[in-house]
């Protein structure tokens, strides 16, 4: 988690840079979201034997360009921090996840706990949409 962090750090330095140089492509959630389609293509491409440094250096990308996307939503006020959607993450799979058993009855049970889980978000949104 560490890793994680210090990427962190580094996403929300470039984006200072990136306001600085006033780039607009850079702070274009939507370009973000093409170059990770782009950045998509380029793991398909990588993912065969013997090719580890690749994939994983292409896989980072994504990373890089998901964790960016982030910061770019953050500054423009539509989600929280990056550590409050990984917490959300977190949450969501854990709850999905955890009652599993691992034979044919875990495709009823992942419906019943995603149906509650909109249920809640649903809520939460109105909620906020309150505020």
């Amino acid at each position: 988690m560490k890793a994680l962090n210090e990427l962190i750090k580094l996403v929300k330095y470039k984006h200072k840079l990136d306001q600085k140089r006033a780039e607009p492509k850079y702070m274009d959630s939507t370009w973000l979201l093409q170059a990770m389609r782009d950045e998509i293509d380029e793991v398909k491409a990588e993912i065969k034997p013997h090719n580890k440094a690749y994939l994983e250096d292409e896989l980072s990308d994504i990373l890089w360009g998901w964790l960016t996307l982030i910061e770019n939503l953050k500054e423009e006020g539509y989600i929280g921090t990056h550590e409050e959607v990984i917490t959300r993450g977190l949450k969501k799979y854990k709850e999905r996840i955890l009652p599993l058993y691992g034979d044919i009855r875990d495709h009823q049970v992942w419906r019943e706990v995603k149906a509650k889980q909109k249920e809640v978000l649903k809520e939460e949104q109105k909620s906020l949409n309150m505020n």
